[in-house]
């Protein structure tokens, strides 16, 4: 399984391209890992300090394992910065997975879950999250199945969890409060087997279960039928299916999806000089594009959990330290065509370790990671500045969950 947060493609553990965790959490199994991309920006090394207006409100730091804390005078991207929402908080995965305040340091442990050694998984669904214990492929066969894992769900600002099902992997449902589980036979070989797929929530099965075509995973439950991703396979190298179970075939295929949520999907395809973006509204069938500067290219994105908005990483040519490519965060209305740069999300591709809406409300959280600290940024789609703070990780290190 891999780092939920990751969502580029130049960092590992990670998932595809793509942010949603169950195709991460898989091909974390069959690949191994994946990689991270963004666009052009200061220098990492050269971002100067700029202490943010929550600064002074901030309580006592907490220190010791599992915790994430504010250190006493936190830095922020350059330029001005707005002051953290404080009741924006952040999922943090491992051993026992806690919420994180970026603006106040502290965190809350996440009632409901066991203490597990090799930490959690979250998946973004309509609501809230599904969380499934992380667990190590059988041995000797890294594209197996292993044992089905408990599967719980984690509301919106939620204080504790309740139990959803057991299976083999996770993905979001339409429904609000509802996950897809899949389940296949212990060490069968899940790029080519046939997975068994139904919807359920905390009040039990809400489908019968269903026989999902071999070799495909569920990346998103939709309005209008099931978006499967290919697995064991390179972006690009097949296409994602719109398959509706009671019907003999897809009844609309993608080159490379960008990004889903239950009513849209955003997707691309091989580009020269001049790439785009284009996005389908399930319901009413109406497609658009978003074109993007010249020589440059969309690696990942994810819609807003409202659907209003459409944040891509969009990468350049190799400009960052040591020859990586430069990336940039940026967003566009859905359905529309004109793009917003988020304030100081201009790096190389080494930095930026993940982006998402991880709340109900239209906040777009970023983590950078920089070789002497590690920055998060809350950004609403046409604020002038971001909310920024410094943080540093306890002993053992858990990954804040960003969508």
């Amino acid at each position: 399984m891999d780092d939920i947060l990751s969502q580029g493609e130049d960092r590992e553990p990670s998932p595809w391209p793509r942010r949603l965790a169950v195709i991460a959490a898989l091909i974390a199994v069959v690949a191994g890992g994946a990689v991270y991309l963004a666009r052009p920006g200061p220098r990492p090394a050269e971002a100067t300090s700029h202490p943010t207006s929550a600064t002074a409100s901030r309580p006592p730091l907490q220190t010791g394992p599992d915790v994430l804390s504010l250190p006493p005078e936190p830095s922020g991207i350059a330029g001005p910065t707005l002051a953290w929402d404080r009741s924006l908080r952040l999922p943090a995965s491992g051993a026992q997975p806690a919420w994180f305040s970026p603006a106040s340091g502290r965190s809350e442990r996440i009632a409901g879950l066991p203490a597990d050694r090799f930490g959690y998984q979250f998946t973004r669904v309509v609501g809230g999250w599904a969380v499934q214990a992380s667990a190590a492929p059988p041995a000797g066969c890294g594209g197996c199945a292993g044992s089905p894992a408990p599967v719980w769900f984690l509301a919106d600002g939620g204080h504790s969890v309740s139990r959803v099902g057991t299976a083999s992997l996770v993905a979001p449902a339409a429904t609000a409060g509802a996950v897809w589980l899949t389940s296949y036979p212990p060490g069968v070989s899940m790029t080519s087997a046939a997975g068994t797929a139904w919807e359920a929530s905390s009040r039990g099965p809400l489908t019968r279960p269903v026989r999902l075509p071999g070799g495909y995973l569920i990346d998103q439950g939709t309005d209008h039928g099931l978006l499967l991703a290919p697995l064991g396979l390179p972006p690009g190298a097949a296409a994602y299916k719109l398959w509706d179970p009671s019907a003999p075939r897809a009844s609309r295929t993608f080159t490379r999806v960008l990004a889903a949520s239950p009513g849209e999907v955003a997707w691309t395809s091989a580009c020269a000089l001049t790439c785009s973006v284009r996005t389908l509204n399930l319901a009413t069938g109406k497609q658009a594009a978003v074109a993007l500067p010249a020589g440059s290219a969309a690696s990942s994105g994810t819609f807003s959990p409202d659907g209003r908005f459409l944040a891509l990483q969009v990468s350049f040519g190799n400009s960052g330290d040591g020859g990586e490519l430069s990336t940039q965060l940026e967003v566009a209305p859905a359905g529309g065509s004109r793009l917003t740069i988020v304030p100081g999300t201009g790096a190389s591709s080494d930095a930026l370790v993940g982006f998402g809406w991880p709340a109900g409300a239209d906040s777009l959280v970023v983590e950078l990671s920089f070789t002497t600290k590690t920055q998060l940024a809350s950004w609403d789609p046409g604020a002038s500045h971001p909310a920024v703070a410094d943080i540093r990780r306890g002993g053992s290190q858990p990954s804040l969950v960003l969508g």
